[in-house]
């Protein structure tokens, strides 16, 4: 078990990189489930498998966002609440999270039943594709509840003092979906909804994993019988906004970028995008594990009123977040083909296409860290009104804004040029309005002068 940590107290770089190594392999875990699927659709139903796999993509990020939406909103108000000693409304903040979680997955299982074909059709099933995303997303959107549960849960359990439990039920669930992947395409020959049962299973696993938290009772907090309070709802929902928003304009992404694609070079462009959307989803992950593994040290320390300590991790995060955008950058750009080879063979249209994509897109990655480091520092403060603003432009308006303007300017490359412009934009326009997001940098830089 996670031996205790001290979060007011203990060396902070040392506190980093024990939240860190779990954070980034939880968030990782999530995103193999649908790299799992990439990898061996792509290579049994080929470039309309690919198609319609990464049209049903953003389902899995409306699951993510959601899970993130009450845990990240649950367990930032936790931990400020124990930061500043009052831990009567653990409880009951740790219940209502859950609670939300349960009830949204009910209502995304209803969806499903009575609505699943216009789903299919709304996020950009072609004739030709349709079937395969029905089959995907039918079985996926049974699992809801599991989905949600599994995401809002891995966070409490993180914050509780188990970040390496919370990152073996994320990576062992992220396994066996791989393993079964295989199982069920390759031996039972199932085909898409072989491969969405495989991701379906994998959250149960990971629940089962961890409830042996609170089943060997090493939990500080426990669910207990619900009671309104509005208040505690509201801050739970505030707070989790951000991460909500992260996640689900991912999704929006790719839900945009197909439309885009498919007016240009249909549907063999929408296979390239799902090849790059599925490297996007890895790289986006470590770095919204970068911005987990400081929450809790920021939001304890926080509302100890200790705000050097916030500095200091919010500092680490930068440096990290910018290092690993570099390396994600040139590794893109050195090696495009390996990553394409993955997911496809003998297709030299779609290797040529995903190939140049890789390059403008990966520009991107230099940047996003940053704006994702920066918002996990807002919101771990409760600075709810500014993480949600940079959310919502860099996540819906400057991407809209963009997917109007640069395909029809530069054709195909303005689209992959989307990302790297979005957020530059962004970094510029927090920096410049956001006085507390400039105080988090400016004491990041003055840090690496002295």
């Amino acid at each position: 078990m996670d031996s205790k940590v001290d979060l007011l107290k203990d060396d902070v770089r040392k506190i980093f990189i024990r939240y860190l190594i779990p954070s980034v392999g939880g968030m990782l875990g999530t995103s193999l489930y649908v790299l799992g699927d990439t990898m061996l659709v792509g290579r049994a139903l080929g470039s309309q498998g690919l198609a319609a796999l990464n049209i049903s993509i953003p389902m899995i990020n409306v699951f993510n966002g959601l899970g993130l939406l009450f845990g990240i909103g649950g367990a930032t108000v936790l931990s400020i609440n124990r930061g500043k000693n009052e831990h009567d409304k653990i409880d009951h903040i740790f219940t209502k999270s859950i609670f939300m979680s349960i009830i949204v997955g009910i209502i995304l299982t209803l969806v499903r039943m009575f609505f699943l074909d216009e789903i299919c059709y709304f996020l950009g099933a072609s004739d030709a594709t349709f079937q395969m995303s029905k089959d995907y997303l039918g079985i996926l959107m049974f699992f809801s509840i599991a989905f949600l549960l599994n995401t809002t849960l891995t966070v409490f359990v993180r914050n509780d003092g188990a970040p390496r439990l919370a990152m073996l039920g994320m990576l062992v669930g992220s396994i066996i979906n791989v393993i079964l992947d295989y199982v069920f395409i390759f031996i039972f020959r199932w085909g898409m909804w072989g491969g969405a049962l495989a991701t379906g299973l994998s959250p149960i696993i990971g629940l089962i994993i961890l409830s042996t938290h609170f089943i060997r009772k090493n939990n500080k907090m426990k669910f207990i019988k619900p009671k309104i309070d509005l208040n505690i709802i509201k801050r739970i929902i505030s707070n989790g906004g951000s991460s909500f928003i992260i996640e689900i304009s991912a999704g929006i992404v790719i839900f945009t970028f197909n439309k885009s694609i498919l007016d240009i070079v249909g549907d063999i462009g929408v296979s390239a995008y799902s090849i790059i959307a599925n490297l996007s989803l890895i790289c986006t992950a470590i770095f919204i594990g970068v911005g987990q593994a400081i929450q809790p040290i920021i939001s304890f320390n926080y509302g100890a009123e200790k705000m050097d300590r916030v500095y200091e991790s919010v500092k680490l995060g930068i440096y990290f977040a910018l290092g690993l955008g570099i390396l994600f950058y040139l590794v893109g750009v050195l090696f495009p083909k390996q990553l394409v080879s993955i997911f496809i063979k003998d297709n030299i249209e779609l290797m040529n296409i995903t190939i140049n994509g890789i390059k403008l897109y990966f520009i991107g990655f230099l940047f996003m860290g940053l704006n994702v480091v920066i918002t996990s520092y807002m919101q771990s403060k409760e600075e709810t009104r500014s993480s949600m603003i940079i959310s919502l432009c860099r996540g819906f308006v400057f991407i809209i804004i963009s997917l109007q303007i640069l395909p029809k300017l530069i054709g195909i490359e303005g689209i992959w040029l989307t990302l790297p412009i979005v957020e530059l934009i962004t970094v510029f326009l927090s920096i410049l309005y956001f006085e507390k997001y400039k105080t988090a940098v400016i004491y990041s830089i003055k840090t690496i002068s002295s």
